[in-house]
């Protein structure tokens, strides 16, 4: 059980965690349907919300320099691609538009922001 209470004491991934649950949480208002809560595609991107808060939450704990930062990087780079291109090439319906993506990076982006700051007190 000690492995659950690290995750839950790890700003990085309750960011990511957050990121995918707010966006969830907006679908549903968005949409005004609970049914759309935890279903693919829509507005906003939680593929990409998720990745996006994870991304800016290692660099603001370890820096925008550190090979952390760069992984987490190249995951949202690769999420954001798959989501907006590849899926959207295989199946139309499936895929992401680049609002619903850029949804997505700032609203993960703004959950990182309040995550971090939260975990510092």
């Amino acid at each position: 059980m000690s492995w659950f209470l690290g995750l839950i004491k790890n700003p990085s991934f309750m960011s990511a965690f957050f990121g995918f649950f707010s966006a969830q949480v907006v679908k549903v208002f968005i949409y005004k349907d609970i049914r759309v809560f935890g279903r693919y595609g829509g507005m906003p991107s939680a593929h990409v919300a998720t990745t996006s808060a994870l991304a800016w939450a290692v660099g603001y704990q370890t820096g925008f320099n550190s090979p952390m930062t760069a992984i987490a990087a190249i995951f949202l780079a690769i999420t954001t691609a798959d989501a907006v291109g590849l899926r959207r090439n295989v199946d139309p319906n499936k895929g992401h538009t680049l609002m619903e993506v850029i949804y997505g990076f700032l609203l993960g982006w703004v959950v990182a922001i309040l995550t971090t700051k939260l975990y510092k007190i």
